[in-house]
């Protein structure tokens, strides 16, 4: 690692031939790279990919990420890989999850070779590392702006995150309404 920048981490991946779990569309994967907690408990994600909609071959954006961060500058830490099918209306589904180390990802990038994801002893489907390079940040901006590149979940509503606002903020929205003669409309 170099002296007062911190090493990063380019990663970039692809799904091929992924389970189809929804019934009426395809499955809407993105995958969360997640690793042991510092605590020894469990495990944090530390990144998750944007959803691509109705795909079972979807291709991500690029994440990046501080070595520190996605494992302490060891190689050699396990990474869970999970995959998942993102659904509005229920609970999220998993479509299959692999362990690599950041070495392995090197070398799966370096090879082109794909990995089985797994549900228990079933496939379901393959991963492809399109990309795993190191490199020195260029400015303390893209480095910042890599740490909330995704936002941790969708699931996490605007109100729960401003607290005592959001009654202040359902009251702005009757309000507007009131003012444009929309008061019989519910405040959402």
């Amino acid at each position: 690692m170099s002296t007062g920048r911190q090493q990063m981490v380019r990663l970039r991946f692809e799904g091929r031939k992924l389970e189809d779990l929804d019934f009426w569309t395809k499955s809407d994967p993105y995958l969360a790279l997640s690793r042991p907690a510092k605590n020894g408990s469990g495990v944090v994600q530390v990144r998750r990919t944007e959803t691509i909609w109705n795909n079972l071959n979807p291709s991500w954006k690029v994440l990046y990420i501080p070595t520190a961060e996605l494992c302490d500058g060891n190689l050699q830490m396990p990474l869970n890989i999970e995959v998942f099918d993102e659904d509005r209306n229920s609970r999220d589904d998993l479509i299959g999850r692999i362990e690599l180390t950041l070495s392995d990802l090197q070398n799966l990038a370096n090879s082109g070779s794909p990995v089985i994801l797994k549900k228990g002893p079933k496939n379901r489907g393959q991963l492809l590392v399109r990309e795993c390079q190191f490199e020195e940040p260029s400015s303390e901006h893209e480095r910042k702006a890599s740490i909330t590149a995704y936002p941790a979940s969708r699931r996490e509503s605007v109100f729960s995150k401003l607290g005592n606002l959001a009654p202040t903020m359902v009251s702005w929205t009757a309000q507007a309404q009131k003012a444009q003669g929309k008061e019989n409309y519910p405040a959402y």
